[in-house]
């Protein structure tokens, strides 16, 4: 990565700071030191913008423009600062006011090296900025949300952005409004929910009931995660009755700045969030040793994810502290679930791929009606090569569908379903793993340069 400062102050920070102790301080905890960020405000004065969104494994993508310089940005709820991820080399970034830091997030890793810059030029649209916005960009390549999810992010925006608006969520469109809090008005609404918002650290947390399987009704205060993607985790031993339940298996559940988080997935009776309720929700129990001290505040008992939130039109409003639900036919009752071969997969590298493309007729092809009526017709291909992204597997549960067929970590998937594997997003592929049970998977996978053929039928075991 190549990084611009624009100062030469900055620089001279940045060398002086290469002999004295880093800072130190925690991901999830940044807003401590973000009291001072300058507010987004709408350019012209509006009311409102909408603008539209990328949806990839529940998650919101949009466009954000840092200094002039066009990223993607995961807009997260669960974030209280601004925080670059990922910039492609050939890139170049300026950043304002820099000074390395060390900082510590989710994951089984260590600190990661990081550059605080202030005083930066973002927007949002055409119509949203913030003049002097304070960022985090992350160094060095462990973090990589753009090959887990086939698509590019540079970074993550969250409560930097949530704070200064009212701001309305619609999945099914995938279109996000944003509403100048002082000129807001709410509309009667029979069908909807309101609920009260209580913050922690500049994050948003509501109360709701969680029917475990033993029929235990529980409280349980949620940090609000919409860059999280599954419907629910709950944390062990936050609360009495929150036990991991006796069904349960052991599985891959993200990545944190610090390396890969691990827990377990089983399911509960039931979320209720007012007079909503989702049945048979599925619930991630995440490993205790990947998680930061901040997670495991004493107060919180766990996470409602995008797998979640989907589900609801959503008007989050940080300034009246309350967020309100109206439940969407797409998604409200759309059944939990979770990936039933055990395989996780990622973008690793490339590969040269010959296609077939069609130049044209063929100079001595003609068009003859047959007495059956029927029409030959000659072409001419020729063949090109190109690069494509390789699609690799990074993870696979034990005991699941696809290890006992004998795939392994460490495999390229050549072909799915008898299908080049160019052919298809990442989004697409995971997909055939959450279908119904029963449904049979074929892969062909690079070993070593072995091609070897595997299928195996996705299983339940919740």
């Amino acid at each position: 990565m190549r990084v611009i400062i624009d100062s030469d102050k900055s620089k001279k920070q940045i060398k002086d700071l290469k002999i004295k102790p880093y800072f130190i301080i925690f991901f999830l905890l940044m807003s401590h030191v973000c009291l001072a960020q300058t507010n987004f405000y709408f350019k012209n004065n509006a009311d409102r913008y909408v603008m539209s969104f990328k949806m990839v494994n529940n998650l919101m993508i949009i466009p954000v423009y840092v200094n002039g310089k066009k990223l993607s940005f995961l807009l997260d709820t669960g974030v209280s600062s601004t925080v670059i991820l990922n910039v492609k080399v050939t890139d170049s970034l300026k950043l304002r006011n820099a000074e390395k830091i060390r900082i510590q997030g989710l994951g089984d890793g260590d600190y990661v090296d990081a550059i605080k810059s202030t005083h930066n030029y973002i927007q949002i649209g055409d119509n949203i900025v913030s003049r002097k916005h304070k960022i985090y960009l992350i160094l060095g390549k462990g973090f990589n949300l753009s090959n887990r999810m086939g698509q590019e992010i540079n970074g993550i925006i969250g409560g930097d952005l949530f704070r200064d608006f009212i701001i309305k969520i619609n999945y099914t469109t995938k279109r996000i409004t944003f509403y100048n809090p002082r000129r807001y008005k709410y509309k009667p609404c029979r069908k909807c929910q309101t609920l009260p918002l209580v913050f922690l650290y500049q994050k948003p947390y509501l109360f709701a009931n969680t029917t475990m399987p033993d029929a235990t009704v529980i409280t349980t205060k949620l940090l609000i995660d919409s860059g999280g993607s599954d419907a629910l985790w709950l944390f062990e031993n936050k609360h009495a009755d929150v036990k991991v339940p006796k069904k349960f298996f052991i599985d891959y559940l993200g990545q944190g700045l610090n390396g890969n988080i691990y827990g377990k997935r089983s399911r509960i009776l039931s979320l209720n969030l007012g007079k909503f309720k989702l049945k048979d929700i599925t619930v991630a129990f995440p490993d205790t040793t990947s998680l930061s001290s901040s997670m495991l505040h004493q107060s919180r008992h766990g996470t409602i994810g995008a797998g979640t939130l989907k589900r609801f039109h959503l008007i989050i409003d940080y300034p009246n502290k309350k967020i309100t639900l109206k439940k969407n036919r797409k998604y409200f009752y759309e059944a939990f679930n979770y990936n039933m071969s055990g395989i996780e997969i990622a973008y690793n590298g490339q590969m040269l791929v010959k296609e077939k493309k069609i130049q044209g007729f063929s100079n001595s092809a003609s068009l003859m009606a047959s007495e059956d009526k029927g029409v030959t017709i000659e072409y001419e291909y020729n063949y090109v090569f190109s690069f494509k992204p390789s699609v690799q597997i990074t993870d696979v549960r034990k005991d699941s569908p696809a290890e006992r067929a004998g795939i392994m970590a460490g495999d390229y998937i050549m072909e799915v379903n008898g299908k080049p594997v160019y052919t298809y997003k990442l989004q697409e592929i995971m997909a055939f793993f959450y279908e119904k049970e029963g449904k049979e998977v074929k892969l062909l996978i690079d070993r070593n340069d072995t091609r070897i053929l595997y299928h195996f039928r996705l299983k339940k075991i919740l």
